[in-house]
This record gives C-alpha cells, sequence and structure tokens, in this order.
C-alpha cells in the first residue's frame, strides 16, 4: 500500500463540508491553509469591483486508495466540478523528510 497527499481547494464556507465528507471516509487528520482565489475570468461585483473569494487549501496523507475514494467523493458531493466551485485531487508520496517511516507503514497497515 502507497500514501498520496489529498488536496482540497474550497470555498472558506465549504471547509467544514468538505472536512466532515473526509472524516466520514476515515480521513484522521487535516491541515488547512488560508489562500486567496484568483479566477479566470475574474469574477466582477457591483460597482466595477473585482472580487477574489477566500478559499481554503486542505491537506491529508492518506494510504492511495482512500485518498482517490475522498477526492472522488469531494468533488461529487461539493459540486467541485462545475467552474470556480474548487478542486480536490491526489499525488503520490514517495518520501516525507521528518516523519518516522515505521508510523507510516503502521498507518497505512491499521
Amino acid at each position: 500500500m502507497s500514501a498520496s497527499l489529498l488536496i482540497a481547494v474550497v470555498a472558506d464556507e465549504m471547509e467544514e463540508a468538505a472536512v466532515e465528507i473526509a472524516r466520514s471516509a476515515g480521513a484522521r487528520g487535516v491541515t488547512v491553509l488560508p489562500a486567496r482565489g484568483i479566477g479566470f475570468p475574474e469574477h466582477i461585483t457591483f460597482f466595477g469591483l473585482t472580487y477574489r473569494g477566500l478559499e481554503k487549501v486542505l491537506l491529508w496523507v492518506l494510504d492511495s486508495e482512500s485518498a482517490a475514494e475522498i477526492a472522488e467523493r469531494l468533488n461529487r458531493e461539493l459540486d467541485l466540478l462545475q467552474p470556480f466551485q474548487g478542486l480536490a485531487f491526489s499525488l503520490p508520496v514517495d518520501d516525507a523528510g521528518g516523519v518516522d517511516p515505521a508510523a507510516i507503514r503502521r498507518f497505512l497497515n491499521s
């Protein structure tokens, strides 16, 4: 079994729903980073002001199968495949500095 980094970029107001979806699928911990999105084309609001919405970047390290499953659920349940909604995807993790390899193996085998 291999590890993957699940990355979800969602609107600020969708953070709790995204975390709950991942938690219900077995994800134990999450790192949340504040972000600011610049859409193409940019969203224009009233009086000609440009709105760049507040976003959150959510990160989980999971086994590859769980990461792919949760990314699919996030995309489907939060409707992230629509324009300007966000995205969720996973990337393989080959090495993790500062992390005990035995702990990763125990986690992946649990």
